[in-house]
């Protein structure tokens, strides 16, 4: 199976620190995100491919949907993917009924505008910005929960969820090569699946 055959013509990523990525040296200088790495993939298949990343360090679910969800409307994305509430799991007590909230005032709209939405059920800590210590305990827990909400809102609007686990192999972290590799492996299995007619 391959992404040949993607009709998506315009790719968009929101989000906090963990739709940037933490990024791995391409030569010296030019780091590459899983973001990155994906647009890369579709341009295979795609050429002509529109590639917009509007993550920014820092940005709660509230702050992505309210500086970047009207900006990713207008570019008239047909695909994009939305990493958020990773702020707001950096810290305790964690508010997951409002992120949750959050995430479905950002997936619904992309949904209803005709655009296939990914979301990332696990990203590892080390994609986010470094918490302090004191808020360190319970954060993969946090994460662990802010993952369930965030399938559960992908299942209500239909979109695409990826669930990014620590490796089996005893493996504790994710990086950004694993996590584009699973967000291509569920492009690819969409593609793939057979549509029931309506």
């Amino acid at each position: 199976m391959s992404l040949e055959g993607a009709a998506w013509r315009r790719f968009i990523v929101l989000g906090d620190a963990g739709a940037k990525g933490r990024g791995s040296a391409r030569g010296r200088s030019s780091p590459v995100s899983w973001a990155d790495r994906v647009a890369e993939t579709l341009r295979s298949a795609r050429p002509d491919l529109a590639y917009l990343n509007l993550g920014r360090r820092g940005h709660s679910a509230a702050q992505v949907r309210a500086k970047q969800l009207a900006k990713a409307l207008a570019f008239r994305c047909d695909l994009a993917a939305v990493v958020a509430g990773g702020h707001e799991a950096l810290r305790d007590p964690f508010d997951v009924d409002a992120t949750e909230a959050e995430l479905h005032r950002i997936v619904g709209p992309l949904r209803d505008s005709g655009a296939d939405v990914i979301t990332l059920g696990w990203y590892s800590p080390s994609l986010l910005a470094p918490a302090s210590r004191e808020h360190t305990s319970g954060l993969r827990e946090r994460l662990r929960l802010l993952a369930e909400r965030t399938r559960e809102v992908a299942l209500q609007h239909g979109a695409l969820h990826v669930d990014v686990a620590p490796g089996g192999n005893g493996q504790a972290d994710v990086g950004d090569r694993e996590l584009a590799a699973a967000v291509i492996r569920r492009l690819v299995s969409h593609l793939h699946t057979p549509r029931i007619p309506a």
